[in-house]
């Protein structure tokens, strides 16, 4: 399906936001898969998808942060861009998710222009600082914003315009054996987002609470909703039966 140009500056416009609202505007929390990809299905007409493909790369990225100075990939991005060509290409869901990855990988590159052109702005904005000048600071924050946002905009808009057709093309065309890889890889890709939290998390003492739910999981077949609760019922009963001094011990650790 070919896009227009004002529809794909439209589209990518919609897109940009919820990526550019945490760092230009104020966090709602958009920048979450779960809910950027609900809002772009919303706007775009297909409510379902948003909220199927945002929840999936709620899974894969789920374990990915930023550290410090480190960059991570562009979750945003990767699932508005998604959820865009999903809809607007009617491609293959499954096949849609996993481009993600690549999505994900540019808009990163994105987020790495835009912190490099804004350093010179706050060394600039030290000067101000100093002279009191806060109007011009400001007038400076706001730069910084717009830099934010072109960042954003140029590859969902490159993806958008430029990708639509290409993806359609590359999807009709792909061999079985290909289209079967790519099922293959959307179905890991949550166990790798929750294995990177679990890296994260990992204390040998939570071992027994993981087991117990990967066995009412994989055994009794336990809905994840089923699986929480108990693990919040567990939570509080360590919390509330096993003794103050004994948790202090243990320490949060």
């Amino acid at each position: 399906m070919e896009i227009g140009l004002g529809y794909a500056l439209y589209v990518s416009i919609i897109c940009t936001f919820f990526g550019w609202s945490n760092y230009g505007f104020v966090n709602f929390q958009t920048t979450q898969p779960v809910v950027c990809g609900a809002l772009t299905g919303l706007l775009l007409g297909d409510f379902k998808t948003g909220i199927i493909i945002g929840g999936t790369l709620q899974l894969v990225y789920m374990g990915i942060v930023g550290v410090g100075a480190a960059i991570p990939v562009n979750k945003t991005t990767a699932t508005t861009v998604t959820t865009a060509l999903c809809i607007i290409t009617k491609i293959d869901m499954q096949t849609a998710v996993a481009l993600a990855v690549p999505v994900s990988v540019l808009g990163q590159l994105g987020r790495m222009a835009a912190w490099t052109l804004n350093t010179p702005l706050m060394h600039i904005a030290d000067k101000y600082a100093e002279k009191a000048e806060f109007k011009k600071m400001t007038r400076l924050q706001l730069v910084g914003s717009l830099v934010f946002f072109l960042t954003e905009f140029i590859p969902v808009f490159l993806c958008i315009y430029f990708g639509s057709s290409f993806v359609t093309m590359v999807n009709d065309n792909m061999p079985v054996w290909i289209s079967e890889w790519l099922k293959a890889a959307t179905g890991m890709l949550p166990a790798l987002g929750f294995g990177m939290l679990l890296s994260m998390m990992y204390k040998p003492k939570y071992i027994a609470f993981f087991i117990i739910g990967f066995v009412m999981c994989a055994v009794f077949g336990g809905s994840l909703l089923s699986i929480a609760l108990l693990g919040a019922a567990f939570a509080m009963i360590v919390y509330f039966f096993v003794p103050t001094a004994k948790r202090k011990k243990g320490g949060a650790a």
